[in-house]
């Protein structure tokens, strides 16, 4: 606080009221301090200003309570405190710039001041009664006199304190008269008190110097170096003692004393030293003395540079790194060991900015800094020499040579074994040492490993029979003379270990590393691996050394060898069948052998500076090949290959035809050190090898042609074959009934006997037809199995339903047959709907069925049973008695739990079959007996068909039969359950309400069909058939008549009201001018573009019936496909679920 704050706080005094005293107090304690403590003399007029203030503010807060007091108050008031205030001015000119006179002045008034405030707090209770006996005293202008007279005096005092010396001099004297001794006495009183008043300040001040001491010093942790600190003589030094430290020194000292790394404090301007335990450790010598000694004193020799490094911290107030530094450390039992450090210095400054001190930390590097020494000694050691000018002896001792520290001696011995007839003889000769003196150095240069006078020959006999390194304390008095004749290297002190190392090779001794350690490193971990590593690399060295002379022998055979070599691959390159060249990155030919140019007629040298261009011997079609070949080889440095042809022509064999010589181009990059240095390439001919290649894709392409003419072939003949025998079968079904019909009408016997002829001929055709129609399916089925053409088109079914299908088609003719035909489920069945193609499974039923029958026609008991069943293995139990073929496939597994086997059976009470019969019975056109074509019919592919197809669902057939007691067939495919939807539910429902039974059915109204076939007698049978039904039918002979034909109907845009009616048409496929597939695209063409009113229903019936013809149907817009040879019932089922 300064004089202008002093004032300030002056000011503020007279405006405070009788309740704010405590406030006076705190404030006039302020001025008082800041009077005693000021680095400088109070001025005289703060000093007039304090004393004023401080009058004027007893008299105006006690006025109202002791204005009329006793006399010893008036005394008080009237004669001590004027009478300082009078003669203030003089005390202060005669003291002059005695600031303790001021203070001892000012600390009297105070005192004064809080003395009366004391007393007219104890007479508080007695104010008012006070205050009524001094007015009736005292006349009211004595009152009004005395407060105007301190008010007069306060404001002069104001004014006094700006105003000139003269002024404060007159007002002065005015009250120096009869004054003096009030003044002695009071001066005399002052000094009392003030005398007192000291000293129990210095009392509290020691006081609170100790608490303060005690304090923070019992955050030190205690330890015996921390008690050492404490017990410093700081007082000696110029930071004092401990009590006395700044807050800022001691927050320091904490953290530096927690701190686990060396650290220490140097501080103030004469960097006086604190430091911790790791640091004492780290002083080595210097401590204890370096404790509260300066910088200069504590490190005389470094002073110099920490002078200036220490100066530039508390210039830049920048923290200074000292990388690297090494100190002599004694860290367990005494032991000194070389340490390393990275150090900084810190700047501490207090809370204003000013420089107080410096914090100095450091890191052990120590494990660092050896490792990476090692290294350098290892790397420096590994490097192979030069054997030629070098041995490896001299490598090894000059590669030790600058680690004076790691290597403080060492001596190098080769081994030279002579055989005897008692044992080996070893002698050692010394090839190279550091730090041996010349006089001892002769003593050991030459001596033989089993004298037993030699300090050292027990070590090397010891580590020679364990094959490693030896570990020796010199220490022993044994080792004297031998230390005595060492110069140690490094730190200049012998070492107490040494280590003995064989160098063996090829497992014989080859010689011996005698190596002192370093005297300041224990033998720890490190120092091991070091060793090691040291006994390894010099084996590995005297290895290579040891095989040079071989390697350069070897040198020269491989040379000789490879000139041979070369030779030879130049006079097969000469007379290769393989055109070989070498191009240079700028493409210019290097090098190029005869093939090369004969294959390509050129005549170009090598080594010539003209570039090598392709466009001149390759095809320009094939020319950007090679060239894009040449650029990926040199740009991705990758194998590369390519097939061109080149300008030059050859004859291929029994061809009169020129054609292209066709090469394959192979390249590869020529890379060295790193760098492409071009391309090599080769030229093979394979123009034999590509006309057999095109030789094969028309041989392929003209079987595929074969194939597919044969197919259509098949196609036609069966087409043909099913042609007339729709016709066959229509015309045979017309005689049954007309002479049914006939017999009802006619009674005569002649005649009848005549109807019984024609209707029996009638049923020979039909079911030599029948017969036809099943060899011509079969000869199909054979051909796609054959093609590997034949797919399955999986559906969601019921298998149960399946089987009641084919039972209740074979029920009529089984009732003709007198023949019980049944369907029975077994109990295994567990399958409600399947996926699975119902189609084959069908076919298959249908021909085992077929052949039931056929053998139990004309037996005594005939009876045909179809049992369907389900099992989770193949094949079920209830079925182990079948014999299974194919013979060698295994049974198959299920992959999932969604998969199952569905079973069929059929059990007849026919003839039975032998064991013979049963082998031969699936081969293909193969039947049981000669006998069997010839009674039963058939053209024995009916059974090899449904072996394949149950083998293409994943499941086997089987069967079991004994002559005379009937045949069992089996067999079983693997479905996967399924989900029905309830279309398929009400599909199911229709197929079986209209299954065929042999039974002519109607269509439930009269339908106009028109009916598209280019054979006119199918044509005439079918439409009279038709019209015996009800309906209406208009032929046409083919697509465009057809065309023509729907342009006179209703659906024709412009049609009136006599136009033709049209419900469906029966088109045809296979058909002169226009087909049937065309014709139903140009009719779905006119839909589309409105010259039809409406979507005509299109039946398409063709002989062909494969798979991918169906497709073709289909996408050509067809509603229905129905294959021939079909009855006119089939015709109106299929118009029935059309227009359901």
């Amino acid at each position: 606080m300064d004089d202008s704050a002093a004032v300030l706080i002056l000011s503020a005094l007279p405006d405070l009221t009788p309740h704010d005293l405590s406030v006076v107090d705190r404030l006039l304690d302020l001025l008082r301090i800041h009077i005693s403590t000021a680095s400088s003399p109070a001025s005289p007029r703060l000093y007039v200003a304090a004393v004023d203030a401080l009058h004027s503010s007893a008299c105006d807060s006690l006025n109202s309570n002791d204005s009329t007091s006793d006399d010893t108050s008036h005394v008080f008031l009237d004669d001590a405190s004027d009478d300082t205030l009078g003669h203030a001015p003089n005390r202060i000119r005669h003291h002059g710039t005695d600031q303790n006179a001021t203070a001892v002045e000012f600390d009297m008034q105070t005192r004064c001041w809080k003395l009366k405030r004391r007393r007219s707090s104890t007479d508080s209770s007695f104010s008012s009664t006070s205050t009524a006996r001094s007015n009736s005293l005292a006349p009211s202008s004595m009152t009004t006199s005395r407060s105007n007279s301190f008010k007069k005096r306060q404001l002069s005092h104001r004014q006094g304190i700006g105003a000139p010396d003269k002024n404060r001099e007159e007002h002065a004297n005015k009250h120096n008269k009869g004054d003096h001794e009030a003044v002695n006495r009071h001066e005399k009183s002052r000094e009392d008190i003030n005398g007192r008043d000291k000293s129990r300040e210095d009392q509290d001040k020691l006081d609170k110097t100790k608490e303060t001491e005690a304090n923070w010093t019992s955050h030190i942790p205690h330890s015996e170096h921390n008690q050492f600190l404490i017990n410093t003589r700081w007082d000696k030094t110029s930071l004092g003692p401990m009590r006395t430290w700044p807050p800022i020194l001691q927050l320091m000292t904490l953290k530096m004393l927690a701190d686990p790394r060396p650290a220490n404090l140097y501080w103030g301007q004469d960097r006086i030293a604190i430091y911790n335990e790791p640091f004492a450790v780290m002083a080595h010598s210097r401590h204890p003395a370096m404790m509260g000694a300066t910088a200069a004193d504590a490190m005389p020799a470094t002073w110099p540079f920490l002078k200036v490094m220490m100066q530039q911290v508390q210039d830049t107030n920048t923290a200074f790194s000292l990388p690297e530094f090494e100190m002599e450390v004694h860290k367990e039992n005494g032991f000194l060991e070389e340490a390393w450090y990275d150090g900084i210095f810190s700047p501490i400054s207090d809370i204003n900015g000013r420089f107080q001190g410096l914090y100095n930390s450091g890191y052990e590097i120590t494990n660092t800094v050896l490792m990476h020494r090692y290294a350098r000694l290892i790397h420096r050691m590994a490097a192979t020499p030069d054997f030629d000018h070098e041995s490896p002896w001299t490598h090894i001792v000059k590669s030790c040579e600058e680690f004076g520290r790691d290597v403080p001696m060492l001596l190098v011995y080769s081994a030279h074994v002579k055989p005897t007839s008692r044992s080996d003889h070893c002698t050692l000769q010394l090839k190279g040492s550091l730090g041996i003196k010349s006089a001892q150095g002769q003593a050991l240069n030459t001596f033989d490993l089993d004298e037993p006078s030699h300090v050292l020959a027990p070590a090397f006999r010891s580590s020679k029979s364990l094959g490693r390194p030896v570990l020796l304390d010199t220490s022993h008095e044994s080792f004297e003379h031998f230390r005595s004749g060492i110069d140690w290297r490094g730190y200049l002190e012998p070492s107490s270990r040494i280590v003995v190392m064989p160098v063996l090779t090829t497992g014989l001794i080859a010689g011996f590393i005698v190596m002192g350690l370093n005297p300041r490193r224990p033998y720890d971990d490190d120092l091991k691996q070091l060793v090691r590593d040291i006994w390894l690399t010099c084996t590995s060295v005297l290895s290579s050394s040891v095989s040079f002379d071989q390697a350069r022998e070897r040198e020269k055979v491989l040379t000789r060898e490879l000139t041979q070599r070369e030779r030879f691959i130049r006079k097969l390159a000469v007379v290769t069948n393989v055109g070989i060249y070498s191009l240079s990155p700028t493409s210019i030919l290097t090098y190029a052998n005869p093939k090369f140019h004969d294959m390509l007629e050129s005549t170009l040298e090598t080594e010539s500076s003209q570039v090598f261009g392709f466009k001149h011997f390759v095809l320009e079609d094939d020319l950007h090949k090679i060239i894009a070949a040449h650029e990926d080889c040199k740009a991705q440095c990758t194998n590369v290959s390519v097939e061109i042809r080149l300008k030059r022509t050859w004859f291929p064999p029994g061809s009169s035809n020129e054609q292209p010589c066709w090469v394959l181009n192979s390249i590869v990059p020529d890379i060295e050190d790193g760098q492409i240095k071009g391309v090599i390439g080769s030229l093979s001919d394979i123009g034999h090898t590509m006309w057999a290649l095109q030789l094969q894709k028309d041989s392929t392409e003209a079987a595929l042609e074969s194939k597919k003419h044969l197919e259509q072939f098949i196609d036609m003949t069966s087409h043909e074959m099913r042609n007339p025998l729709g016709a066959t079968i229509q015309c045979a079904e017309d005689i049954a009934r007309t002479i049914d019909e006939a017999r009802v009408s006619f009674s005569d016997k002649d005649l009848s006997e005549l109807f019984e002829s024609v209707s029996e001929n009638a049923k020979t055709i039909a079911f030599c037809s029948a017969h036809q129609k099943t060899i011509a399916d079969d000869i199909l089925v054979v051909s796609k199995l054959s093609s590997s053409l034949l797919s399955l088109s999986s559906a969601s079914c019921q298998p149960e339903t399946v089987a009641k299908q084919v039972v209740r088609m074979f029920k009529a003719e089984a009732a003709n047959a007198t023949v019980d035909l049944d369907l029975e489920v077994h109990s295994s069945y567990s399958i409600d709907w399947a996926s699975c193609d119902a189609s084959r499974i069908r076919q298959i039923l249908i021909n085992l069925v077929s052949n039931s029958l056929k053998f139990t026609k004309g037996r005594n008991q005939r009876q045909i049973k179809v049992i369907v069943g389900s099992s989770h293995v193949a094949p079920p139990e209830y079925m182990s008695e079948l014999q299974w073929h194919p013979k060698e496939l295994l049974p198959p597994v299920l992959s999932n739990n969604n998969e199952i086997f569905l079973t069929l059976q059929v059990q007849d009470t026919g003839k039975g079959l032998s064991r013979e019969e049963m082998d031969k019975l699936f081969n293909r056109f193969a039947q049981a007996s000669s006998t069997t074509s010839s009674t039963y019919g058939g053209s024995g592919l009916g059974l090899f068909i449904s072996m394949q197809l149950a083998e293409l669902q994943g499941g086997r057939i089987g069967l079991s039969s004994q002559p005379g007691q009937g045949s069992t067939f089996g067999f079983y495919v693997k479905v996967k359950k399924a989900m029905a939807t309830q279309e398929q539910e009400q599909s199911l429902r229709r197929i079986s309400e209209t299954l065929e039974t042999h039974l002519p059915r109607n269509v439930d109204k009269s339908l106009d069909i028109l009916l598209v076939e280019d054979n006119v007698i199918n044509a005439r049978i079918l439409s009279k058939q038709l019209r015996a039904k009800g309906h209406q039918v208009h032929v046409a002979i083919h697509g465009q008549e057809a065309l023509d034909f729907l342009r006179t109907t209703k659906y024709s845009q412009g049609s009136d009201s006599n136009a033709v009616e049209l419900d469906v048409i029966l088109m045809d496929w296979e058909m002169p001018v226009l087909n049937g597939i065309d014709c139903t695209k140009q009719i779905r063409q006119l839909e589309e573009q409105g010259s039809l009113k409406t979507h005509l229903p299109i039946v398409i019936t063709s002989a062909n019936a494969r798979p991918e013809q169906i497709e073709v149907a289909y996408a050509a817009g067809t509603d229905e496909f129905l294959s021939k040879p079909f009855t006119v019932t089939q015709v109106l089922e299929k118009i029935r679920q059309m227009n359901n």
